[in-house]
């Protein structure tokens, strides 16, 4: 019962501030860098723009990657949290992007982790209102690396 009301609670919760945030007037999230990076104003997070440019079978070579990736004078790239994912992909939803895009967003990538073992995945909301979302996993999937301290305390 404590589940189901939990539940209900956290839906309640992520459906009352998607709603409050279409109402609030427009901030710049994403802000491009002259170097091949995104970063994300509210977050501090920096993102890689494009892509790896070949996917990836297990974590382990995406996460190889993600850490040998130099980019815009930075060693320090890892894969991203599934809510840091996540957050970047409502940015878009909530068209808080200002004309910033990534290329092929909608590929389905790799994850520091997913709540179904070490699958990348490809993200995508259902219907914003609900606070839904789908997840559809994949045997294999790009890298877009993020740099910065995990703004979800690592889930």
């Amino acid at each position: 019962m404590k589940i189901v009301h939990f539940g209900l609670i956290c839906l309640l919760l992520t459906t009352v501030s998607a709603c409050a945030a279409l109402h609030q007037p427009a901030e710049i999230r994403l802000v491009r860098l002259d170097n091949g990076i995104i970063e994300d104003a509210k977050t501090g997070l920096q993102w890689q723009h494009d892509r790896s440019p070949n996917p990836f079978d297990t974590q382990e070579k995406a996460a190889e990657y993600a850490s040998s990736l130099e980019l815009g004078g930075y060693h320090d790239w890892r894969l991203p949290t599934l809510g840091e994912r996540w957050d970047l992909l409502q940015v878009f939803v909530l068209k808080k992007n200002h004309g910033v895009d990534f290329p092929r967003f909608a590929s389905k990538y790799w994850t520091k982790e997913t709540d179904k073992g070490t699958q990348p995945i490809k993200l995508d909301i259902t219907c914003l209102c609900q606070g839904t979302k789908d997840i559809e996993y994949k045997n294999e999937g790009y890298v877009r690396a993020v740099r910065g301290l995990a703004t979800d305390g690592g889930h």
